[in-house]
């Protein structure tokens, strides 16, 4: 692991699939935010406040993070300063808070669950298909079926939270966690959920 200061405010930590073994965990709970990624990362930071004395305590973060195809994982951490957390309050006001879309990961530890959702939906909840219809994609990564569903009505998340959750287990969706399923997954349909 590999921290640098890039200036006053912001590090950047470079990091390996060697380094999350050395702590016991695996790529797809350390993408999936577990608990143990969350340890991880705060030992990062206690590390980098020790290494390059980057304090992170009474202050926001922002972090971005990428995941290279070689199996390397770039984290830029920036402490937010109260004036730019002011400034960053007002233009947030000026944005359109309702979202009207999103996006969710579920996790099917077997094809056999992921069967027993398309029947139930077919069989319980047929009015919920055609509006999932074209909005999915089915991707199969480390040995489990990932279902990603974009753009879905925020009207229709406790309805598709409540019959899925008996068949898979829900992932936190984030664009480092899509990209990492799209990169190193393969697709098998884009269309999961249609009509007949």
């Amino acid at each position: 692991m590999k921290i640098e200061k890039l200036n006053e405010n912001r590090i950047r930590i470079t990091f390996n699939s060697s380094d999350l073994q050395e702590n016991n965990i695996d790529v797809h709970s350390f993408m999936s935010n577990s608990i143990e990624s969350q340890s991880l990362f705060l030992t990062m930071l206690d590390e980098a406040e020790r290494e390059v004395g980057f304090i992170t305590d009474n202050y926001k973060l922002s972090i971005e993070a990428i995941a290279l195809s070689n199996g390397t994982f770039i984290i830029t951490v920036t402490r937010i300063e109260k004036e730019t957390l002011k400034s960053t309050r007002v233009q947030a006001h000026r944005k359109n808070p309702v979202t009207q879309t999103n996006t969710l990961i579920y996790k099917f530890s077997n094809f056999d669950n992921l069967c027993n959702f398309q029947n139930f939906l077919s069989t319980s909840l047929p009015n919920l298909i055609e509006p999932l219809s074209g909005s999915t994609s089915l991707y199969h990564y480390n040995q489990c079926f990932f279902l990603i569903l974009q753009n879905i009505d925020s009207q229709l998340l406790p309805k598709i939270s409540g019959a899925i959750s008996e068949f898979a287990v829900s992932i936190e969706s984030s664009d480092l966690v899509i990209h990492k399923i799209k990169e190193c997954g393969k697709l098998v349909t884009g269309n999961l959920l249609h009509t007949n």
